[in-house]
């Protein structure tokens, strides 16, 4: 799988997501950090296998996608214009893609900012069906739903972007400081949701031994479980609604009884 990660904006979570939402889902890919003046959030979690590109490298990058059976590009902030250009020059570069997500985020600008890119990949020639919105940064305590925080790109989706774009079902991240928690750890969500720390009973042993550093510890350590876990569902709903094919094979593969044996399971010959 090739995907790319767009946004003619900054802010709007396209590293977060290439790590989390990604490359914690597709271990072994390769993320380009298609940046030049800020580092790759990606470079800060431990395992990842990240290269850092500038757009001025473009035919190194089209190289990769060439090469490559699993591949994220992430194109930050400050190459998006460079990158964007030196696709139209090499044309056939975004049919290398089998996906492009372009997130967006509740902010004015930024959902702007969106549109002009999906009219964007849509002057390039790229098929809707492989361009797909996600709506991140929501605030699931808003009293506001989905169709008002994100209102300009969906008012567009109904309008001027259908086809262009694929809108729904309506993939949301949640806001959650689990992803900051994640980032200054050096660890994925998924890594934190899936520890098998026993916090509480960190937290007896401290209380015992009058260790109050490890007592705060082993508190922060439940709540950062706690929020990842919360977190972690979240990107698993979302991944599984952007990769249907990849969720319904794991489904299939969990249905088969622990105690099936292969011979149970395989295809029987008739005699």
């Amino acid at each position: 799988m090739k995907i790319c990660v767009l946004n003619l904006s900054g802010n709007v979570g396209k590293s977060t997501l290439a790590v989390h939402l990604l490359a914690a889902f597709m271990p072994g890919a390769r993320i380009l950090s298609v940046e030049s003046l800020n580092a790759s959030a990606a470079n800060d979690v431990a395992g990842l296998d990240v290269e850092e590109l500038s757009a001025s490298r473009f035919k190194d990058i089209f190289r990769e996608l060439m090469m490559a059976d699993e591949v994220i590009v992430d194109v930050g902030a400050s190459n998006v214009a460079a990158f964007m250009s030196e696709m139209q020059r090499f044309r056939s570069a975004v049919g290398e893609f089998d996906l492009v997500l372009v997130p967006t985020v509740p902010a004015d600008k930024q959902q702007r900012d969106t549109i002009a890119t999906i009219d964007w990949l849509h002057g390039l020639g790229l098929d809707g069906r492989r361009v797909r919105v996600v709506f991140n940064q929501y605030a699931t305590d808003a009293a506001e739903p989905v169709e008002i925080v994100y209102a300009q790109v969906l008012g567009y989706a109904a309008a001027d972007g259908q086809g262009k774009a694929v809108f729904a079902p309506h993939a949301v991240i949640d806001r959650n400081e689990a992803y900051e928690m994640a980032k200054e750890l050096g660890r994925t969500v998924r890594e934190l949701a899936e520890g098998a720390t026993d916090w509480k009973a960190e937290r007896q042993a401290a209380k015992r031994s009058g260790d109050m550093e490890a007592l705060e510890r082993a508190m922060t350590g439940q709540m950062t479980h706690d929020l990842a876990v919360t977190a972690q569902r979240n990107l698993a709903r979302v991944h599984a609604m952007l990769f249907p094919q990849e969720a319904a094979g794991k489904h299939a593969r969990e249905d088969v009884p622990e105690t099936a044996t292969a011979e149970a399971v395989a295809p029987r010959r008739r005699a």
